[in-house]
C-alpha cells in the first residue's frame, strides 16, 4: 500500500571506456576482472560474464579471455546495484 508519491525508478548509470591495445578478462571468485593499460593499469570487476560482440577478436585459455582487438569500446552499466559490461569494436 503506497501512501505518498510515485514509485522510484531504478537509477541506471553508464560509463564508457575506449581501450587501445587489447585487455584481459579473468574469472575470480567475486566475478570477472577486466584489466587494461591506459597508461596506468586499470581493473574493473563485474559479477556476470561480459557480453562480447561477435566481431571482437579474442582467445580463451582456461579462466582467462585475451581480447586481441586493438580498438574496443567498454560500456559498464550499473543497474539496481549490479554491474554489467558490454564490449564492442570502435
Amino acid at each position: 500500500m503506497r501512501l505518498f508519491g510515485k514509485k522510484k525508478e531504478p537509477e541506471v548509470q553508464e560509463s564508457k571506456y575506449e581501450i587501445f591495445g587489447g585487455f584481459t578478462i579473468t574469472k575470480k571468485p567475486a566475478g570477472y576482472d577486466i584489466t587494461w593499460r591506459s597508461p596506468n593499469l586499470t581493473t574493473i570487476t563485474v559479477r556476470s560474464i561480459p557480453l562480447i560482440d561477435e566481431n571482437v577478436e579474442r582467445k580463451s585459455e582456461g579462466d582467462k579471455i585475451q581480447v586481441t582487438c586493438m580498438e574496443c569500446k567498454l560500456r559498464v552499466i550499473t543497474k539496481e546495484g549490479r554491474m554489467e559490461a558490454h564490449i564492442s569494436k570502435i
